[in-house]
């Protein structure tokens, strides 16, 4: 009889030894996984910040040299205004000064040429300018990493008790 009883509990401690060394894995399996998202977490948090300030630091260098290129094309626009301004007013007090009408198209020629002149420096200077590039473009960021999904506790059997259900329209006994 000792031996039965002994026998029973040792099964019984077996059974429910088991099951909490179960629940004990499972609860640890959790444990590391969540570290390990928490690590992800914070190497994708780290990530994404790089990656903005990289971009902040792009633009910022891009709107250095756009604002650079636009003030270099203004002031070749404002010495070409100036120059041409110049080369007109030139060729209209030689015009007026001219006596006959060779020394009026003479006159005229030169201030043609001239323009041309200025014309083609306004180009050059134009085309030595640096040119600020592509836009950057903002960095997406990448999916965040997904929460371990918590492991489902195991229910305690209910007892039993009355299991069976009536129906209400069942007649009574």
């Amino acid at each position: 009889m000792k031996k039965r009883i002994l026998i029973s509990s040792l099964i019984i401690v077996a059974l429910f030894a088991s099951t909490s060394v179960a629940q004990a894995d499972a609860g640890s399996d959790y444990k590391l996984a969540m570290q390990q998202y928490k690590t992800a977490v914070a190497n994708w948090n780290l990530a994404n910040k790089t990656n903005q300030e990289n971009f902040q630091s792009a633009m910022q260098s891009w709107n250095t040299a756009a604002k650079a290129a636009g003030l270099a094309r203004e002031e070749i626009a404002s010495n070409f205004k100036r120059d041409a301004e110049a080369i007109k007013a030139r060729t209209a007090a030689a015009e007026l000064a001219a006596t006959n009408a060779k020394d009026k198209k003479a006159a005229l020629t030169a201030g043609k040429s001239e323009m041309d002149g200025v014309i083609a420096t306004r180009n050059a200077a134009l085309s030595a300018i640096v040119k600020p590039g592509p836009k950057p473009i903002k960095p997406t960021p990448a999916p965040s990493p997904t929460p371990p999904v918590k492991p489902a506790q195991t229910a305690k059997a209910k007892p039993s008790g009355s299991s069976v259900t009536k129906s209400p329209d069942a007649p009574k006994a």
